[in-house]
């Protein structure tokens, strides 16, 4: 099979190529039943080898690492958002019924370090690079690398907050509001870095809440 070099050498490809692994991924898990435990290792180790390829053509982004204190505060705040609901019993949603339970599976320390690890190590970079290093910009212009870091439409800012809520399944309410979050991290700060921060700080509470209350359906 012969590869587009025309399309590896695109200036959106380091940015969405990650995104799209972990997609065909999750695409995997929903079409063979039971693999998503046995398919999450590899596909995390996938998007991280994916995202070093990718990190020439994204460092330019990177550069600015300001806002990480507002960041950090915003990613504190988001995770009321995901929990604060079934906390204060507005949902009825029995988290524990469902979701990545490892116990299910031989290895559960192992899974949950590559669940985690995953989650925020992994995961809010690739969704970073994808939602507030590209799409947010290309979605004000197609040369995306001549729209600023934070650069503000309404248009841009309501399409990522919808279809970043969209991902996140039957929690699509939850997530289009961490979206509008995140957009205002950049907004703010200019920073991807301090996306990315929020993001990890949110991912790793959540999962320390998950592991420490059984509720797997976060996961």
């Amino acid at each position: 099979m012969r590869i587009n070099t025309d399309l590896l050498k695109h200036p959106a490809t380091p940015y969405v190529a990650p995104f799209a692994v972990y997609m065909l991924f999750l695409a995997g898990e929903g079409a063979i039943a039971g693999s998503v435990y046995r398919l999450y290792p590899v596909k995390a180790v996938a998007v991280a080898v994916t995202l070093l390829w990718a990190w020439a053509g994204v460092r330019d982004d990177l550069r600015a690492r300001g806002g990480l204190f507002f960041g950090a505060l915003i990613g504190v705040l988001a995770l009321g958002v995901w929990i604060g609901p079934e906390v204060l019993r507005i949902t009825q949603t029995d988290f524990a019924a469902s979701g990545f339970n490892p116990h299910y599976t031989p290895h559960p320390t192992l899974v949950t370090c590559f669940r985690i690890a995953g989650a925020v190590l992994v995961v809010p970079v690739m969704e970073e690079l994808f939602w507030r290093g590209w799409m947010i910009r290309w979605l004000v212009k197609e040369d995306f690398r001549s729209v600023p870091l934070g650069a503000f439409t309404w248009e841009s800012f309501g399409i990522t907050v919808v279809l970043f809520g969209l991902e996140h399944g039957a929690l699509w309410h939850v997530g289009m509001i961490t979206g509008a979050l995140y957009n205002w991290i950049l907004y703010r700060t200019r920073s991807l870095w301090a996306c990315i921060l929020a993001h990890a700080i949110t991912n790793l509470l959540l999962a320390a809440y998950v592991l420490a209350t059984g509720k797997w359906g976060y996961w």
